[in-house]
């Protein structure tokens, strides 16, 4: 490269995939080679239908805030030119946000760029529930993950089908073999988030049954409703919500929540 380009925020620009370098602070470690194939079939048929988010570097070079995935799909199907929005802030928050948003890292990701967040820019957990929008108890639990023995974190980095509250349950052991006994017995035993947590044993209480079957019993309610003439924005805004309802009530239901729940008398079914 010769000369450094001049870039103005919000701008659209076309941009050479070969200007583009990948940011090593990026939270998403990990892509799957069928996701990346199918992305890379839609770009050769439909052309990329979001730009990538770049800040301008060093000696020209762009670093890539959000869109690695969409450029690797680009260069398999020969594209050579994308488009790129230029923004400013910091990197690694964009980079977060834009891919919880999206749903794209597994939960050791999340939880290492978390982490990493908190390292750079001196942040305590209290100034990351403004940058991820999560509650700091939820933040707290999703940071225990860095305490993982590394032979689960570098298995679990690149496999979204674990649960991230079965990684919390395991996480809460505080010998890294009783993690990696735990770990095991759930990979073998294909053991679920209750039983996990029955396994743990570590803590006083549990979950009460009654609260778990009437989560269920609403998921399930909720789940039958038509949503077909529901636009997908509405769609997603549900999906959304009823995740993060079920995630509240987890929060209400630990009994190391400062507010735990305690055991109804009886169970009611939802009507």
């Amino acid at each position: 490269m010769v000369a450094t380009p001049q870039y103005e925020k919000g701008k659209l620009y076309n941009i050479s995939v070969i200007d583009f370098r990948k940011d090593p602070n990026q939270p998403r470690k990990y892509f799957d080679p069928e996701a990346l194939e199918e992305l890379a079939a839609s770009i050769r048929k439909h052309g990329i239908l979001q730009p990538v988010l770049f800040k301008p570097a060093e000696q020209g070079w762009l670093t890539i805030v959000a869109g690695e995935r969409r450029i690797e799909a680009a260069k398999k199907v020969g594209v050579n030119i994308i488009p790129g929005l230029m923004v400013d802030g910091s990197a690694d928050e964009i980079a977060l946000v834009e891919n919880l948003q999206r749903k794209d890292l597994t939960p050791v990701e999340e939880a290492e760029a978390l982490e990493r967040m908190m390292k750079n820019h001196d942040y305590k957990q209290e100034d990351l529930v403004g940058v991820v929008n999560k509650s700091q108890s939820m933040i707290s639990k999703i940071l225990s993950l860095t305490r993982l023995p590394q032979e689960i974190r570098d298995e679990c980095r690149c496999d979204p089908t674990v649960p991230r509250a079965v990684l919390i349950a395991i996480a809460q052991k505080k010998q890294e073999r009783a993690m990696l006994r735990l770990y095991r017995e759930y990979r073998e035993k294909e053991l679920t988030r209750e039983e996990i947590n029955r396994e743990a044993g570590d803590r006083k209480g549990r979950a009460p049954d009654q609260y778990v079957a009437l989560i269920a019993d609403m998921e399930k309610k909720l789940g039958q409703l038509d949503r077909s003439a529901w636009t997908e924005e509405e769609n997603t805004a549900f999906r959304d919500g009823l995740a993060n309802l079920r995630e509240t009530v987890e929060l209400l239901l630990d009994p190391e929540s400062p507010t735990p729940l305690r055991a109804p008398a009886k169970s009611r079914q939802l009507s």
